[in-house]
């Protein structure tokens, strides 16, 4: 166990996770909050869906990360906080949304408006959860580098992204109910 895993806060409960997933417009995950789940701040939803055991609720970085780009400047602070294997998990969503940003470019600008872009961050070999150098975010349009990010995983992580962007794009809330993150207006 390293320092950081002693110190690490208790990781939320799902019914918690979800409703802040819910309050910042990433809402395709059951159950609907009924309003008693404890609110949860930027830094705890991130750290907690990071430390999940749920592989929809850690794919759900992806989505948070790509309704709100900003939320990947406050992604890089929690990290080095994390536990090790969150730590990979975080990273790992965090380029997924990175390129997942470029290659739906035109689906995502239409559906949320214009947004910033994700920035470039653990592409080195010695921050890459893959422990190999990823290609740049713009390398064909973001698919490159995505397709070496999944060819690390024993899953077809590839499909659950793609799943990811069209759960995003297609679920029962719209981007009207997004709110505004880190006291943005």
């Amino acid at each position: 166990m390293t320092s950081h895993d002693s110190l690490s806060p208790p990781i939320p409960e799902r019914e918690d996770l979800v409703a802040g997933l819910h309050a910042r417009g990433v809402c395709y995950l059951a159950p609907t909050p009924q309003g008693d789940e404890r609110e949860l701040s930027d830094e705890a939803l991130i750290a907690g869906l990071a430390q999940s055991g749920n592989a929809r609720l850690r794919f759900a970085l992806a989505a948070l990360f790509l309704a709100h780009p900003e939320l990947a400047e406050c992604a890089a602070q929690v990290e080095p906080a994390l536990p090790t294997a969150a730590r990979r998990v975080l990273r790992r969503q965090y380029l997924a949304a990175m390129y997942l940003q470029r290659m739906w470019r035109t689906r995502l600008r239409a559906h949320f408006g214009d947004q910033p872009a994700i920035a470039p961050r653990y592409l080195s070999a010695e921050e890459s959860p893959t422990g190999a150098a990823l290609p740049p975010p713009d390398a064909m349009h973001g698919k490159l580098g995505l397709h070496h990010l999944c060819e690390d995983s024993p899953f077809n992580d590839w499909s659950s992204y793609e799943q990811v962007v069209e759960l995003l794009l297609n679920q029962p809330c719209g981007p009207e109910v997004l709110i505004p993150v880190n006291g943005a207006e």
